[in-house]
């Protein structure tokens, strides 16, 4: 089948099929109308840089990005073993993530820095649809790392509903709770993190909507005071998960 035969209606709806990266090395090029197709009609792009080389990341930051940012849905990055300093490299292409006005999805796989980590998450502010967090990090220095700060800025994103959070300090845990309520919340995931059942209903406090919480709980719990809160939350609604 020669795909120019076919309407854009049905073309836009095949390119919902591709990585971004693979549908612009694939169309872009062939001629003036995928061209248009691609950077005027097209507005579901999804890139997940993480297993992609730097060559073709650089392609894409250089030549299409600035084109194509505000339909940026879905983004993932990697610092891994095969792509490093991906993250901080793709931050040098942009000025900012203001940019990215309708990213829905953000996912940043072994983030070593806690510098990167707040940047981003500084970053992440300008995003007012981002409604997807998730986060690998095995190898921060307990010394450096602001888990308070970390925590509440993901808190505070407005249209936040699921934040899966999978950090690990020097192997200790990351526990750190919100001070900050988040009315948008509700799916938590935290992979390294022993919960007792007070932090888990000052979790709960902070984070009203929630829905959906997979956690570790913590064994001991002597210093379990009930929680006026326990008491109005409707559990009915709310599933846990412990890991």
């Amino acid at each position: 089948m020669n795909l120019e035969c076919l309407p854009n209606e049905t073309l836009l709806d095949l390119f919902e099929y591709f990585n971004g990266d693979d549908l612009l090395r694939a169309f872009y090029g062939l001629n003036l109308r995928f061209n248009l197709i691609l950077y005027k009609q097209f507005r579901t792009y999804r890139f997940h840089f993480n297993s992609i080389s730097k060559r073709i990341l650089d392609m894409i930051c250089q030549q299409h990005l600035p084109f194509i940012a505000d339909r940026v849905i879905d983004l993932s990055l990697s610092d891994g073993d095969e792509t490093p300093e991906q993250i901080n490299l793709f931050l040098s292409y942009i000025s900012s993530f203001n940019q990215f006005t309708h990213l829905q999805s953000l996912t940043l796989f072994h983030l070593n820095s806690h510098k990167t980590l707040l940047i981003l998450l500084d970053e992440c502010r300008h995003l007012n649809n981002l409604m997807y967090l998730n986060i690998t990090s095995w190898y921060l220095s307990k010394d450096q790392v602001n888990c308070q700060v970390i925590v509440d800025n993901i808190w505070s994103l407005p249209k936040l509903i699921k934040c899966d959070l999978n950090i690990d300090i020097n192997k200790h845990n990351f526990l750190c709770l919100p001070t900050i309520i988040s009315l948008s919340l509700e799916s938590v995931t935290t992979h390294r993190s022993d919960l007792k059942m007070n932090q888990i209903n000052q979790l709960l406090e902070y984070t009203p909507r929630l829905k959906h919480l997979l956690t570790s709980l913590a064994i001991t719990n002597d210093d379990y005071i009930p929680s006026p809160l326990s008491m109005l939350i409707d559990f009915e609604n709310l599933l846990l998960f412990f890991l």
